[in-house]
């Protein structure tokens, strides 16, 4: 269940396919006040993780899988949970197109601050699917989540969780 939260969270948005996308190592965040914490670091922006979250994949290969507002990105993610709360963080990139606060706001949401981050805040609620495949009838629900997208650097960002809080708990700036 939260390896599908994070391919649906973002995938309201994005087509994503989370095999071979990750990389960073979790270090020590000794420069932070909160113990509570692990530092990330993914396509070269730091973030922290709290330290009784898992890292769910663990793949270090970069790889187109979506287009915002018709231009195609490159994404590195990595996906942590607890066993009930999951977070991901998505990175991506167009060499020949850089991301701007326009391409953020393309992914949805209303205009937020975050820890001093300028960018778009999306609620999803809890959604049920259903499918038929033959004769089996397969009904999937996902849980509510929220988004935070913003440019940094050329770059989009894309941090998606089930809980509110744990996106200022992610930011570092």
């Amino acid at each position: 269940m939260v390896v599908i939260l994070a391919i649906v969270s973002i995938g309201g948005v994005y087509a994503l396919d989370l095999g071979g996308l990750l990389s960073g190592d979790p270090q020590d965040l000794s420069d932070s006040l909160d113990p509570d914490y692990e530092k990330v670091t993914i396509d070269g922006f730091d973030f922290k993780i709290p330290k009784d979250f898992e890292e769910l994949i663990n793949n270090n290969t970069k790889q187109y899988n979506q287009t915002v507002d018709g231009i195609p990105y490159f994404s590195t993610i990595k996906n942590y949970g607890d066993g009930n709360d999951t977070i991901s963080i998505s990175v991506c990139e167009n060499e020949d197109h850089e991301a701007t606060d326009d391409t953020a706001s393309g992914v949805g949401g209303d205009s937020e601050t975050i820890n001093g981050v300028d960018g778009y805040l999306d609620f999803h609620p809890k959604s049920v699917s259903k499918f038929r495949s033959g004769n089996t009838l397969y009904t999937i629900t996902f849980p509510s989540y929220y988004t935070f997208s913003y440019a940094k650097d050329g770059k989009l960002v894309v941090i998606t969780t089930t809980d509110k809080d744990y996106i200022s708990d992610v930011i570092i700036e």
